[in-house]
């Protein structure tokens, strides 16, 4: 255990050890304080010297030491603005000096106003001696020097790359000089006049050069360029668009003269591009809106002139500079009137088409085209139903293999539709009629009948003569007429006689030659096949009567060579003939060789 004697030592140790602690810190602070007086008394020793550098430095100095407060306190305050002024002066030199040493434009600028700021608030206050150590200061920081030499430096620079025309980065150079204090050009209205000359004389010499080596495009461009960098800057460019409204006039003039439609288009478009660094009222933009009318008008001409290619190509030129769909358009129109086939050619390019039937107002086409195409056996339809609408086609392959004749016949459907007519090579009669009405709206062909006959009439809208039709009508010259059902039998209106078998006098010409058949068109004749000599078959040989010109067809009778038989017509070694009140094919009977 601790006695009370040794606690009461202690206490006394620890209360010795605080006493001499005091007595140190006491005669510290007298230290610090006489010296602090000393430092005060130098001090003020300089300012009454009017060295107010020293003056602020040792004062300054006087208040690195803590201690009592010493001196006049008007003296002290002053003394105590000059060290704020040294300190923001210091201050500012290093922004400066990072700023120029980095070629931080910006913030050079910035030290640099705020330094003029600080010395017009200086010199506000009216006091000499305080503006006189601020100068001091500034001096031997050399504040004002540096700033000197660094934008004297730059604008030096800047006018070297503008008289060579090396100019490797434009906006930086232009920004560059902007941003150099008017004082170094000797004032606001001195350094404007003398940029705009500097960038005058660089930018004609930069467009002749221009000029020169580049294409229209990459002129007005580059110059468009350096017209906004100037706007950017709050540089009037004026002088620089009216060079440029030169330049670009005498080109787009040039090929207007030369009727260069496609060098026109193009400057003309890349001109337009441009048109917001352009004065308000261009005179290029107005030249090329005139000439841009005239164009139009011209393809108008062209158009009305029936000159549709023309038309055509020069708005195709034209769609480079203005939106020509609806005028293409319009040009298309008047030129499916004119010409309805053309809605063949556009929807099948790569077809050719004998014959081609056109017209307009027919099943609800304002235009219609009809192509035959007798290799396919074939027939094509286009259509336009109308102007906003775009056409219609379809196509019909015909259930025949041989030529085949079409026309618009005088027949109407229910829906009061002129009929097609297709007149094909029959197998039990000599011709096969097929009656079809285009449907738009299905994009097909309606069958509105078939009928197998040797010969078809139109009488009118619903009726037609027909003579001996395979079934009703057969062996007769008989009206029908067009109903929902397709050519429904109406009455005969006589019979067919067949041709009297007995031989005739092959000296002398039949009836039927003389007068011809009035139905078809065509004329027969009447041959005699004696049965002796001229056959190579014996007497009383038949042979098979074909329903067309070929053994493919089916067999529908036979007749006898030891008579005379009527022949109507003869096609590659075949004779069509008449037997039995109809009609068939016999091959060619081959003369005795002996």
């Amino acid at each position: 255990m601790i006695s009370s004697y040794q606690k009461s030592l202690w206490s006394r140790n620890l209360m010795l050890v605080l006493v001499v602690a005091a007595v140190i810190g006491v005669a510290l602070k007298i230290g610090w304080s006489l010296q602090k007086i000393k430092l005060y008394d130098q001090a003020f020793a300089y300012y009454e010297a009017k060295d107010l550098v020293k003056a602020e430095e040792t004062f300054a100095k006087a208040n690195d030491h803590a201690g009592i407060e010493y001196g006049d306190e008007a003296w002290t305050t002053q003394m105590s603005g000059l060290t704020d002024i040294r300190e923001e002066l210091e201050s500012l030199s290093r922004q400066a000096q990072t700023a120029i040493k980095d070629n931080r434009e910006e913030e050079v600028l910035q030290a640099y106003r705020s330094y003029q700021s600080f010395k017009r608030e200086v010199e506000g206050r009216q006091e000499a001696q305080t503006a006189t150590f601020f100068q001091t200061i500034s001096t031997r920081l050399g504040l004002e020097k540096g700033w000197s030499a660094y934008y004297q430096q730059a604008i030096q620079h800047a006018k070297a790359q503008m008289q060579s025309l090396q100019v490797s980065d434009q906006q930086a150079l232009i920004h560059t000089l902007v941003l150099v204090p008017d004082e170094f050009f000797g004032g606001t209205e001195k350094k404007a006049q003398e940029l705009e000359a500097l960038f005058r004389r660089y930018e004609t010499a930069k467009l002749q050069e221009r000029a020169d080596s580049l294409s229209f495009l990459d002129v007005i461009t580059q110059t468009a360029k350096s017209i906004e960098l100037y706007r950017q800057e709050g540089i009037s460019s004026d002088w620089l668009q009216k060079q440029l409204e030169r330049y670009a006039k005498g080109e787009i003039g040039r090929v207007i003269r030369q009727n260069d439609l496609p060098g026109f288009v193009a400057m003309a478009k890349a001109y337009r591009q441009i048109q917001n660094v352009l004065p308000d009222k261009s005179e290029v933009l107005a030249t090329i809106e005139t000439h841009l009318q005239s164009l139009i008008e011209q393809a108008e001409k062209y158009a009305k002139q029936h000159k549709f290619t023309k038309a055509t190509d020069l708005y195709q030129e034209l769609s480079g500079l203005l939106d020509t769909s609806s005028l293409l358009a319009g040009v298309d129109e008047l030129w499916t009137q004119f010409d309805p086939s053309r809605l063949l050619q556009q929807k099948y390019p790569d077809q050719a088409f004998d014959p081609v039937l056109t017209g307009s107002d027919h099943w609800g086409a304002k235009t219609y085209a009809i192509g035959v195409d007798q290799k396919e056996h074939r027939i094509y339809f286009a259509a336009k139903l109308s102007e906003n609408e775009a056409p219609v086609s379809f196509d019909l392959a015909l259930d025949i293999d041989t030529d085949f004749t079409l026309t618009l016949s005088k027949l109407e459907d229910d829906r009061e539709s002129p009929v097609l007519l297709v007149q094909s090579v029959g197998k039990e009669r000599a011709y096969v009629y097929t009656g079809l009405v285009p449907q738009l709206s299905k994009n097909s062909f309606d069958t509105r009948f078939v009928i197998e006959a040797d010969d078809l009439t139109v009488e009118d809208a619903a009726q037609v003569i027909v003579k001996n039709a395979v079934g009703a009508g057969e062996n007769e010259l008989a009206s029908f007429e067009l109903g929902r059902k397709g050519l429904e039998y109406v009455e005969k209106l006589e019979d067919l006689q067949p041709e009297s078998e007995e031989a005739a006098d092959p000296a002398l010409p039949s009836a039927s030659e003389e007068e011809g058949d009035s139905q078809n068109g065509r004329g027969n004749s009447i041959i005699e096949v004696p049965g002796n000599s001229t056959i190579e078959e014996p007497d009383n040989t038949s042979v098979d009567v074909h329903a067309g010109p070929g053994k493919e067809y089916a067999v529908i009778g036979q007749v006898s060579l030891d008579g005379s038989i009527q022949v109507i017509t003869d096609l590659d070694g075949w004779y069509q003939i008449q037997f039995d009140g109809k009609e068939g094919w016999i091959q060619t009977p081959k003369p005795d060789p002996s």
